[in-house]
This record gives structure tokens, C-alpha cells and sequence, in this order.
């Protein structure tokens, strides 16, 4: 595997910016399992971009499909 074909890593802030909630919100819904953990990298926690996308994708997969 390369490393282009890595997914970007995301820390806590810019997994919030582009969720658009709170620290303590993304704290919350990971403790409640409704978030995937993130992983952490010496003192640091990320997120894989590639996993938020697809909490995305579940999360609104039903809003998607809504038609009339």
C-alpha cells in the first residue's frame, strides 16, 4: 500500500469543524458509541478520513434515499 492511497488523518478539531459540533459533543458521541473511536498517535487522537466520510454515508443514507 502507498501512502497516497492512505487516507488523510483528522484531528479532534477539524472532525468537529467539519461536523460542525462541539469537542465535548464528538467526546460524547464516541463514549456513546454513536461516533467511531479515534485512534491515538503519541499524544495526539485522529480520525481517518475515510472513516468519518463513511459515518456520513450511514448517518444519511436515509435522508438520501427519501422520495416523495
Amino acid at each position: 500500500m502507498t501512502q497516497e492511497s492512505l487516507p488523510a488523518l483528522l484531528d479532534k478539531a477539524t472532525v468537529c469543524t467539519q461536523l460542525a459540533i462541539a469537542p465535548r459533543t464528538l467526546e460524547n458521541m464516541v463514549k456513546n458509541n454513536q461516533f467511531p473511536a479515534g485512534v491515538r498517535v503519541g499524544k495526539h487522537v485522529y480520525w481517518s478520513e475515510l472513516a468519518v466520510r463513511k459515518w456520513q454515508l450511514l448517518k444519511f443514507a436515509s435522508q438520501e434515499s427519501w422520495q416523495p
